[in-house]
């Protein structure tokens, strides 16, 4: 098999030393050294920028300074990042019930490791301990999957992805997922359509939002038709940008929101101003989260098959730690389903 260029050339690269780190921050070695190690007597500024350096370089702590593992623990770390959204609480549980079929473990991160300076924190736990790790909230710009590619740690991306980096992904076609949300309430007769989604630096929102853009574009539809407000994947953001759009003098009559998460905030708004849904107002969530089939929510949504991705990401997993990372990269893309239900109906303007 021939292995990439830009592997080998990882492969190659010298690895980075404390003088290194020393000489970019302008600190001693020792300096380094104890703010690598936690030392009290080192200044929050200065270990700040050392471990910053140290995760920017991939530093990796010398095998006398940490636990060697004699053998595989068949301990698998799961990066979710919180518990609020139930969507990755049921991919969690899915996840765990697949890697305990083949003999693994799994412990939690509530941490999304966007931030260098915690990643550097949990590096003794998966250097020491991990066989490999699941990520479900990677953002574009996060420095993590690059990092644990430097340090050989297998890694599965779930849900989203990153660019520039080769690594296995289990997701679902997000551009074709916003398209799809919007012919359905375009072929409703809906021409003003909202948009409340998650952060803009996340595939799950960039790509959604390409796909609802082009598939207005398609149906002739001007670019002033869509109203898009980037923010958290929580009922609070959900509830005051939708607030914001349904006061406005020419507003929406239909919503697309990131999540059902989202959607329940965008449900209570309508409710909150007096909007009928979906006389006045349709509206679409994504996940198909248990909770919107119950009979009081009833809300269509974006259905994805959150079993399948979690137990297509732990097989890949498993796949990646038994090839010992001689293995090309897989990009699993798994359908999507549109569940209508009684929060969209045809415009009756």
């Amino acid at each position: 098999m021939q292995i990439p260029a830009k592997i080998q050339d990882q492969a190659r690269a010298p690895k980075a030393r404390l003088e290194d780190i020393a000489q970019r921050v302008g600190v001693s070695v020792s300096t380094v050294s104890r703010s690598l190690a936690g030392s009290p007597l080192i200044s929050s500024e200065t270990r700040h920028a050392v471990l910053a350096v140290a995760s920017e370089l991939g530093y990796r702590v010398p095998a006398q300074g940490r636990r060697v593992r004699k053998s595989e623990t068949r301990l698998i770390g799961v990066v979710l990042g919180a518990l609020h959204n139930r969507f990755m609480t049921l991919l969690l549980t899915h996840i765990h019930d697949t890697l305990q079929e083949f003999g693994y473990h799994v412990t939690l991160f509530i941490d999304p490791m966007h931030d260098p300076h915690n990643l550097l924190a949990f590096r003794p736990l998966i250097d020491g301990y991990l066989d490999g790790l699941i990520f479900a909230t990677a953002t574009l710009d996060s420095p993590i999957v690059a990092e644990m590619q430097r340090r050989g740690i297998p890694t599965v991306l779930v849900v989203r992805s990153v660019e520039n980096v080769a690594v296995d992904t289990v997701e679902i076609d997000n551009v074709h997922a916003g398209g799809v949300a919007v012919e359905h309430l375009v072929k409703l007769g809906h021409q003003r359509i909202g948009f409340v989604l998650g952060p803009p630096n996340t595939s799950t929102s960039r790509d959604r939002a390409k796909g609802a853009l082009a598939q207005l574009l398609k149906v002739g539809l001007p670019p002033d038709a869509a109203s898009i407000v980037w923010g958290d994947y929580t009922t609070e953001a959900g509830y005051s940008s939708a607030l914001s759009m349904l006061g406005d003098p020419n507003p929406v009559t239909a919503i697309v929101a990131g999540n059902d998460t989202i959607a329940l905030g965008v449900l209570e708004a309508a409710a909150r101003r007096g909007i009928d849904v979906p006389a006045q107002l349709s509206v679409i969530g994504f996940d198909d989260m248990p909770l919107a089939g119950s009979p009081l929510i009833s809300l269509t949504s974006i259905r994805q098959p959150v079993e399948a991705m979690a137990r297509t990401a732990a097989r890949r997993l498993i796949e990646r730690i038994q090839a010992g990372g001689m293995k090309a990269p897989t990009h699993d893309v798994l359908p999507i389903q549109l569940v209508c239900r009684e929060t969209t109906a045809p415009w009756r303007g």
